[in-house]
């Protein structure tokens, strides 16, 4: 019996211990297309700001929460500018397709709306709604 207490002993001191990594300095995994975009203008509506944004394929409309904390290094976004966003794209009102049926009516004039909390926020004339991953409150974190 005293041998066999020993042998557990030696054992579990023998054993090495995993060491917890941690997963601070670690990026998350971001969903989304980086985009290239000109900030043409910046609103805002409740607890949103609504960040238009454009280049030659696409015009958006970036739903950015006010109340999230903004990054350390971040780089406030300013109209005029031009920044890179990590776009995950809400609404697509893109034309339907050849085979579909076809719609006698212009599809930018049919608003998508979405709700984000209490709030509803729409689309408008080209513009699609997008929430960016890289973006909080009006600060882009730098990469």
């Amino acid at each position: 019996m005293k041998n066999l207490f020993l042998i557990l002993i030696l054992t579990l001191f023998s054993c090495k211990s995993k060491k917890l990594e941690s997963n601070t300095l670690k990026p998350k995994f971001e969903l989304g297309i980086d985009v290239v975009a000109k900030v043409s203008k910046i609103d805002s509506i409740a607890n949103y700001y609504l960040v238009l944004v454009e280049n030659k394929n696409e015009y958006l409309k970036i739903v950015s929460d006010k109340n999230q904390a903004k990054y350390y290094n971040g780089i406030k976004v300013d109209v005029g500018k031009y920044y890179k966003f990590r776009i995950q794209q809400i609404t697509n009102r893109q034309p339907p397709d050849i085979n579909d049926t076809i719609m006698p009516v212009n599809y930018l004039d049919i608003a998508a709306c979405r709700n984000f909390g209490k709030t509803k926020i729409c689309t408008e004339s080209s513009y699609e709604l997008a929430k960016a991953s890289n973006l909080r409150g009006l600060h882009l974190r730098k990469d």
